[in-house]
């Protein structure tokens, strides 16, 4: 039995620490709330090309995030919504949203993606549920 007591107050020492640690590593404004992300400098080489072995590489690169120069897709109204979460748009805000995504072509709406992150903007859930739905629908070139 003493075994079984020496693991579990070594498991909660690691615990707490760990806790800690994760805690100490987010970075909140004075409200509680997480920041919104910073626009990070360009990589200095992209690659927009898929390594063919199968047909999710562009989203795979939207999720993984990777970023490069910021391009403006006739979009600048939506610099106005930087700093704001996921799930803080109204219905008009996401017809905005959409009106842009649909009228981008199918080979821009990756690059666009890129562009919104790079510029600090979150994009809302639902439109970038729609965005991951229509790269998954893109034919493979």
């Amino acid at each position: 039995m003493e075994p079984a007591w020496i693991m579990l107050s070594a498991l909660v020492v690691v615990g707490t620490v760990l806790w800690l640690l994760d805690g100490r590593n987010r970075e909140r404004d004075t409200d509680g709330n997480l920041q919104p992300p910073e626009v990070v400098e360009p990589e200095a080489s992209c690659n927009d090309e898929c390594c063919g072995t199968h047909e999710v590489c562009p989203s795979e690169k939207l999720l993984r995030g990777e970023l490069c120069e910021i391009t403006y897709y006739d979009d600048q109204e939506l610099d106005d919504y930087r700093g704001r979460g996921a799930d803080e748009y109204d219905d008009t805000e996401l017809e905005q949203w959409r009106d842009v995504l649909y009228t981008l072509q199918p080979d821009d709406r990756l690059g666009w993606e890129r562009s919104i992150k790079r510029r600090g903007i979150v994009m809302p859930a639902a439109i970038r549920d729609e965005l991951l739905m229509l790269l998954q629908e893109a034919p493979t070139q």
